[in-house]
């Protein structure tokens, strides 16, 4: 007897498109701009405090709109935004090329961050949630990665171009590459929802199931008056520290520890490129480990990424720790935060619940290029801040043990809402 085939889920469809959206905005905009970090410095003669700082304003932005997601994307269709936000990406990194003070940069750095935050992270986990109620974990590791592959492809590029054509042409092929490929997906092959085109989520049968789903968990008033949430998000401030600090200064420290550009460049996308596996590992992990312990394997790879920068300067073996280390650690950044919303309050208020998080994710990524520019500009390295950043991972990793529920579970429970 003849098996049915399976229709084919246009699910994986919107997965391939986060993948490459990923690719293009985060792998460009956000894991490229060390290497221009240097030659900007250079031509202008800015401290690296003050170039780290157009990543803190852009952070700063990011935070903003993750503040207003819950109200944005309840008001406006989540494709709608990201139209606006493709665009305005688009534009404002081809801008780079321009700018002639820092000032400019800063400014520039403002408008980059408002379409990084409406195009990227929180749209993306709102259309995988909706579009995935199974494998969700896998789904959005699978999308995620996309940046880490981008930021491998792009950092390669990056480095041959800012080398050969400098940095102003650079900033403008790359962005051409964003705007043929990110602005086309967006506009025509993204869908918000499975239910737009007569389907449901993967993982459910009835007609009422995707309903039901929504309205499990709790609402976004119920969270913020327990003392685990607020715990929660100082985690995640200080956990953005260390995995932020670890993946955003890599090029420039292997070069200043006394490798070559290409070198630097060469170590930048092969973290990218772990990171890209990482994300998937990381996904896979949650589905199948749990909250617990994929969240202790990410912060102990983290801490193995930041001691192999701390004595990068010894021998290049130590810079395949920071290769290993920052793909499943610095994966935790994008991939654990949807999941652990989903897993803790449900679907319920999650854009709201989830755009609140984020905030403090990018409250922690705009603290940490002042940090380490700090810290390099005062001691001339940034060895100091990778030995506190992996002494901080350790205690934070024991923090998120006490606070997550011991349980692997599909659903929220009161259990892990509850206060002390």
């Amino acid at each position: 007897m003849q098996k049915t085939r399976k229709p084919f889920f246009y699910g994986w469809v919107i997965v391939g498109a986060a993948f490459v959206v990923m690719a293009v905005s985060m792998g460009i905009a956000t894991n490229c701009f060390s290497l221009f970090i240097k030659p900007i410095c250079a031509h202008f003669g800015f401290s690296r405090q003050s170039v780290g700082a157009m990543q803190t304003i852009s952070n700063a932005a990011m935070m903003v709109t993750a503040l207003l997601s819950g109200r944005i994307f309840s008001r406006f269709a989540v494709k709608q935004v990201m139209k606006v936000s493709s665009i305005a990406l688009t534009v404002s990194f081809f801008c780079y090329s321009l700018a002639s003070s820092i000032w400019v940069f800063y400014l520039i750095s403002a408008v980059l961050g408002l379409a990084l935050g409406t195009v990227h992270m929180v749209p993306l986990s709102i259309l995988l949630s909706n579009w995935f109620h199974e494998k969700r974990g896998f789904a959005l590791g699978l999308a995620f990665m996309g940046s880490g592959v981008g930021g491998m492809l792009f950092n390669s590029l990056a480095g041959v171009l800012i080398e050969g054509m400098g940095w102003r042409v650079s900033f403008q092929i790359l962005a051409a590459i964003m705007g043929v490929t990110l602005i086309p997906i967006v506009f025509f092959v993204i869908r918000n929802r499975p239910e737009d085109m007569g389907l449901l989520p993967l993982g459910e049968k009835g007609e009422q199931a995707p309903a039901a789903q929504m309205s499990e968990g709790f609402t976004f008033g119920q969270v913020v008056k327990t003392p685990r949430f607020w715990a929660f998000c100082l985690c995640i401030i200080v956990s953005e520290l260390c995995m932020y600090g670890l993946m955003i200064n890599i090029a420039p420290h292997v070069s200043d520890v006394g490798y070559s550009l290409q070198t630097s460049a060469l170590i930048s996308a092969a973290c990218m490129g772990s990171l890209a596996a990482g994300k998937l590992l990381l996904g896979t992990l949650y589905d199948k480990l749990g909250i617990r312990i994929a969240t202790l394997s990410a912060y102990a790879a983290t801490v193995v990424g930041l001691i192999g920068c701390l004595f990068a300067h010894a021998s290049p073996l130590f810079l395949v720790l920071v290769v290993l280390g920052s793909g499943l650690g610095c994966a935790y950044g994008s991939v654990a935060y949807p999941i652990l919303t989903q897993s803790l309050y449900g679907l319920r208020d999650y854009s709201a619940i989830y755009g609140f998080l984020t905030a403090f994710t990018r409250f922690g990524d705009m603290l940490t290029p002042l940090v380490m520019g700090a810290v390099f500009d005062s001691m001339g390295s940034y060895r100091p801040a990778y030995a506190t950043f992996a002494v901080t991972a350790v205690a934070m990793a024991a923090v998120c043990q006490l606070i997550f529920p011991r349980q692997k579970r599909s659903a929220p429970r009161e259990e892990a809402l509850a206060a002390e």
